[in-house]
């Protein structure tokens, strides 16, 4: 059985929405502290596929909860653990190489007051929703980000199975992903994706209040979250894009936590009485990708090979992250457990490569392009200044372009961008974003090579062993002849906080504000 929105669900799911709204907040939570969070970016919607970015999973990750949890904090793990625990799936069996069958927690509730059951679930992960053609029109991404989906099925009211249309061995961890974040099936169907993503409801432990573009989140603690009761009152995700104005909004008592700074702002904080600087490495990698669609120089491999060559990551590290970031070993890293190669080298560094190949291509200091935002990825701006003398010492000329918002993608030569590595697997990105018709081809031109197309579609319905080892390695050695894009380096993400709350922050982008992780002396 799959699921059908009907116009009874649809009409009776809308009068929970208004019942609810009516209710008067618990005095409860009124009495605990409010938690005000100066963050780097708001989004303008909070449907939780579409506000992925840097800054929009925080507050998804409040809102919603994944049907399978990764738990962050699993034996020991300072934050970047990766086993897979009960969610609001209770348990799950994997059947074959194509479906998983999982049996979901009773007793579950959406902000309004309605229980989870399969239905939700289904339709989180249905073709009409997420995947299928349609969909795409509304939620463009919804396919990049997974596998080859088949049409879930209900068992009954509280298991559900997911299905690939193809092998797939990574279900699991995409059900532990941002793309499965659990919503309402006759709630969101009645509003559409557009409407959902101004009015949200989901299962997490904190419910919408409002949303004021690029200003504001508020959320109100959801006492009946299966997982327990919030720690904190109201809370707020708060825009202050300049990192200055955080620390002095921290310092002064406007803000309890700020996010996005460095490691050259933690001694300020530290020194400080009530303050201090939380870190740590986060699954995502800053790079420049190149825009080939724009400028036909930028189609031959060996300009882009050559741009790349003259990049000192372990300078960049130790300038801007006083060696604290993680400087990978190609498009390779060791959270992605059995696709990881602890053996590969380096991103090669030849500056003298470099000039060969542009005495190849014929360049003779045509201007190229590099668009870097100051506000959206810490100290990418202060890496273009620090690449630009690396570059001028081939004879490149790459004009730098500074904006603030790194929310729209400007049409230029090269842009810095991230990428967040949403499962613990090598399929995240060479695959998701990177792979055929993923983001890099189909909006930035990357005409992606046969080879390249073929090895991941075998690495996407391979189960891990030496074969999928070997092919991933394959598509490094294409990746890193091809030169899409530059990899860096993955950031040491620092937060800064009062010392009276206690809060770690987790490896992934968002931030986990759960009982288990927040609390206040």
């Amino acid at each position: 059985m799959t699921f059908r929105p009907t116009r009874r669900t649809v009409l009776a799911g809308g009068a929970a929405l208004a019942a609810a709204s009516t209710l008067p907040m618990p005095a409860i939570a009124q009495s605990r502290p409010a938690l005000r969070i100066g963050a780097n970016g708001i989004r303008n919607t909070l449907e939780p596929i579409n506000a992925i970015s840097n800054v929009g999973v925080r507050v998804s990750n409040a809102l919603f909860d994944t049907l399978i949890k990764r738990d962050f904090f699993a034996n020991g793990a300072e934050g970047n653990g990766t086993a897979l625990v009960g969610g609001p799936a209770e348990s799950w069996e994997r059947e074959n190489d194509r479906s998983v069958l999982v049996t979901l927690r009773q007793g579950v509730k959406f902000h309004n007051g309605q229980e989870m059951t399969a239905e939700d679930v289904a339709y989180t992960f249905s073709e009409a929703r997420l995947w299928g053609d349609e969909a795409l029109n509304s939620i463009p991404n919804g396919r990049n980000f997974s596998p080859d989906w088949d049409e879930p099925e209900i068992v009954s009211k509280y298991q559900v199975r997911l299905r690939t249309k193809t092998p797939s061995y990574q279900i699991e961890k995409f059900a532990a992903s941002w793309i499965a974040w659990v919503i309402p099936a006759d709630y969101y169907a009645n509003l559409g994706a557009e409407g959902f993503g101004q009015s949200p409801i989901g299962t997490g432990p904190y419910k919408f209040v409002e949303l004021r573009a690029d200003d504001r989140v508020v959320l109100e603690p959801f006492d009946e979250y299966w997982g327990g009761q919030p720690a904190s009152g109201e809370l707020q995700f708060i825009n202050v894009p300049d990192s200055t104005a955080r620390v002095a909004g921290l310092l002064s008592g406007e803000y309890d936590i700020i996010t996005t700074l460095t490691p050259t702002d933690m001694p300020l904080i530290d020194s400080q009485r009530d303050f201090d600087a939380r870190g740590i490495v986060v699954e995502n990698f800053h790079m420049g990708c190149f825009q080939q669609d724009l400028n036909p120089a930028l189609k031959d491999a060996r300009l882009r090979r050559a741009i790349a060559l003259c990049v000192n990551r372990p300078v960049l590290n130790e300038v801007l992250w006083q060696n604290l970031a993680d400087v990978p070993n190609g498009f390779n890293f060791a959270f992605y457990g059995e696709s990881y190669d602890p053996d590969r080298g380096p991103f090669e560094l030849n500056p003298d490569k470099a000039r060969t190949l542009l005495d190849e291509v014929g360049y003779n200091g045509e201007e190229i392009e590099y668009l870097a935002y100051t506000h959206y990825y810490a100290n990418h701006a202060n890496a273009l200044m620090m690449m630009l003398e690396m570059w001028k010492d081939v004879g490149l000329n790459i004009k730098p372009r500074l904006e603030g918002n790194g929310d729209n993608f400007a049409k230029v030569d090269i842009f810095n961008w991230s990428n967040g590595m949403q499962i613990p697997d090598a399929m995240a990105t060479m695959v998701t974003e990177f792979g055929p018709g993923r983001t890099v081809q189909s909006r930035y031109g990357w005409e992606v090579p046969e080879e390249y197309a073929t090895l991941a579609t075998d690495v996407s319905q391979l189960p891990d062993g030496p074969e999928r080892f070997e092919k991933f390695n394959r598509m490094r050695d294409i990746f890193e002849e091809e030169v899409p894009a530059m990899i860096y380096y993955r950031p040491y993400d620092v937060y800064a906080a009062r010392s009276n709350i206690s809060w770690k922050p987790i490896s992934f982008e968002m931030m986990d504000l759960r009982p288990y992780n927040l609390s206040f002396a």
